[in-house]
């Protein structure tokens, strides 16, 4: 009724004993509020849910980044603005036309939402991306699958990122990371090749963010995996994605007071924006009709 996001959809999933979700289906149909046994597994902004921007350009989409559990970026730019794409893309500032809510059997009881997303113009290039999310009955189980089609005549830059965001409850004082079949970590900026532990969280401190991306080799089922472990809650995150069309997996720490996110990132793509790939020759393109799936999957459970 008022602030704001007034004028925007939320649709909230309930699931005994499960992860209970709230999707935003004005922002790309993302997740926002994701929790286990009633604990916020999400970290969220100063800004928290506000309605989506019409046209975000440059820097915009920090201004606007409430985040959420799952935040996507592109699907024409991820990372610094480029070639006249804004920060991390428009995607979460389209709209979606939420195709159905059902609950379905899928290797046990569950609940789905499907929804369909645009970004593009009447005389330009056109994406189009078929969003499903399902959590699971009686278990912290939710997984998103994306099919991304390019609907124009010409090939098109695609980059895709999932901004993972893990909050306070799970990351704090004490919790460590864990990349499986990692080879290199790369920083991105000095704070981040400064020495400071990728590993473990931080104490909090007046610092700017860091940023890493780290070299992974798939396991047998072309999968990539990140584990959160938080010793103090006596629980699990994990994470694991598609790593044969999400190659590539970044992480984000801020350890400012009152920010304080643990960001994990799988892409296709680097954070530096698309005129970097395109000069390194790494730009993922999508050629006119083709389709490509990604997805992720989060499940959280008590350590052993």
């Amino acid at each position: 009724a008022d602030g704001p996001a007034t004028g925007t959809r939320a649709l909230d999933l309930r699931v005994l004993g499960g992860i209970d979700l709230r999707l935003l289906p004005d922002r790309g149909l993302d997740l926002g509020g994701a929790w286990y046994g009633g604990l916020p597994l999400h970290w969220l902004s100063a800004v928290g849910e506000i309605r989506p921007l019409s046209e975000p350009r440059d820097e915009d989409w920090a201004s606007a980044f409430g985040g959420g559990l799952v935040t996507t970026c592109g699907l024409r730019n991820v990372g610094a603005p480029s070639e006249g794409h804004g920060l991390h893309g428009a995607y979460s500032h389209q709209r979606a036309r939420v195709v159905s809510t059902e609950r379905v059997q899928d290797d046990g009881p569950a609940l789905r939402v499907r929804g369909v997303v645009r970004e593009g113009a009447a005389l330009g290039p056109t994406l189009e991306v078929q969003r499903t999310w399902t959590t699971w009955l009686g278990r912290g189980r939710v997984r998103l699958a994306d099919v991304t089609t390019n609907l124009g005549a010409t090939p098109e830059p695609a980059p895709l990122l999932y901004h993972v965001n893990v909050g306070p409850a799970l990351w704090a004082p004490g919790s460590s990371l864990v990349v499986a079949r990692h080879g290199r970590t790369l920083a991105r900026d000095p704070e981040a090749a400064a020495g400071e532990p990728w590993d473990e969280a931080p104490h909090p401190t007046v610092a700017p963010e860091r940023v890493w991306e780290h070299e992974l080799t798939p396991d047998a089922d072309g999968l990539g995996t990140v584990v959160v472990r938080s010793h103090a809650r006596g629980l699990t995150l994990t994470l694991r994605w598609d790593a044969t069309t999400l190659p590539r997996v970044h992480q984000w720490v801020h350890p400012a007071p009152g920010v304080y996110a643990l960001g994990l990132e799988p892409a296709n793509c680097s954070v530096l924006g698309r005129a970097h790939d395109r000069a390194e020759g790494r730009l993922p393109v999508l050629e006119p009709g083709e389709r490509r799936h990604t997805s992720l999957e989060i499940t959280v459970e008590p350590d052993r």
